[in-house]
């Protein structure tokens, strides 16, 4: 086992929240910062999260917090709140048996930093921090520096325990950047097919990630996960994904698909959230479409501004026109005329008729927004419709 001295660099991400450290060290019991935190305040990044690893079981931390409650008992976590922040805490544990291949069968306490570090994923996630020293006991450090993702211990033990490692061994290779190493790859390709026993839930969790980065489409397919994850993945693109936002790289992931109903069937194996499914389903329908300021007028009678605007990121293009449109205002629905069926009636035109004019005014003031007052609507309904419809 190694173990550093940190720099006041990395000291300073923990200073707001050594105090929970510190709480549970009066109380006589070790206490640690754990895993991606760590990890990231070694490569100079902010945490999203200060996981910590005790000795200390979950009614012991109950008894040193105020704010505890129980988040993941049955493996030893606790979620403490402060008021600078939330934190997992968990006891050290060992862990034996995964039947369904991704958790564990058995779950035991343990009084070792090293029992509980060896059941990690990767070596990079296993470094551990006291407030004083960085402890190392699989050449973490050295890892993190080389940018390699490799598994701690047996790379075929670690993904027939729990076959969602080999989609969080790509997430850390797009995300951070990082390569794989080649006998952690090897099994990766070898045990992709266990990904079928993992809940679509976690799979579709974990590829949100993964498309963060432009080059994830190749690393799933390089190592035939992308043909356990998918329904048709023949017509997924092959190449690097389009920088952009989440909908923007799914429209990509999805651009080549031939019938929409294809991919309302890959998303709903996916499971996918309704509001992204049908914010990709509205976009991709229109997607081909014109973006002429003529055209987006249109376009909003019948999709969202938003899915416009993923629209155009998608083909590259300014929302100057988009802006425009929306700051010159625009109307997408016969009610938002200035003029009503009474007032059609009241030109003498009758109750059966005004869904027609209102229809054929609504197409008009579309392409210009300046022609949406009561009387220049009149004068346009005078000039189309010259003989009023009788009364009724």
């Amino acid at each position: 086992m190694k173990k550093y001295k940190p720099d006041d660099k990395f000291k300073r991400y923990f200073e707001k929240h050594i105090s929970v450290i510190d709480r549970i060290h009066e109380y006589g019991y070790k206490a640690y910062f754990i895993g991606g935190c760590v990890r990231d305040a070694v490569m100079d990044r902010t945490p999203a999260d200060f996981d910590i690893a005790s000795d200390a079981e979950p009614d012991e931390i109950k008894k040193m917090f105020a704010n505890v409650k129980e988040t993941g008992i049955a493996f030893g976590t606790v979620t403490v709140k402060t008021d600078n922040s939330s934190y997992e805490i968990t006891t050290f544990r060992k862990e034996s048996g995964y039947s369904d291949n991704r958790k564990p069968d058995i779950v035991t306490f343990s009084k070792s930093l090293y029992d509980d570090v060896k059941r990690r994923d990767f070596t990079i996630n296993t470094l551990a921090y006291d407030k004083n020293h960085i402890f190392d006991y699989f050449n973490s450090y050295d890892d993190i520096k080389s940018k390699v993702i490799k598994t701690v211990g047996s790379p075929e033990r670690r993904f027939t325990e729990d076959a969602l490692r080999i989609l969080r061994a790509v997430r850390f290779a797009c995300t951070l950047d990082f390569n794989i190493d080649s006998k952690t790859l090897d099994n990766i390709i070898k045990y992709s097919y266990l990904l079928k026993s993992i809940s679509k839930e976690r799979i579709y969790s974990e590829l949100s990630k993964i498309i963060s980065k432009s080059r994830s489409l190749k690393i799933l397919f390089d190592t035939g996960i992308a043909y356990q994850i998918f329904i048709y993945p023949q017509y997924i693109n092959q190449g690097f994904l389009k920088e952009g936002s989440f909908e923007c790289r799914l429209t990509h992931l999805f651009y080549h698909y031939p019938d929409l109903h294809m991919i309302i069937e890959e998303l709903k194996n996916l499971k996918t959230d309704n509001k992204t499914a049908d914010t990709l389903l509205e976009v991709l329908k229109y997607i081909d479409n014109d973006t002429d300021e003529s055209s987006i007028r249109k376009l909003l009678t019948l999709i969202s501004k938003s899915s416009i605007s993923i629209i155009l990121e998608f083909k590259e293009q300014s929302r100057v026109v988009l802006d425009k449109v929306i700051s010159e205002g625009y109307i997408t629905k016969a009610n938002e005329l200035a003029i009503s069926g009474h007032d059609i009636m009241a030109m003498g035109y009758s109750r059966n008729s005004i869904k027609e004019i209102k229809n054929f005014l609504l197409n008009k003031v579309i392409y210009d927004i300046s022609l949406n007052t009561k009387e220049k609507l009149e004068d346009i309904i005078k000039h189309t419709y010259n003989i009023p419809i009788v009364k009724q």
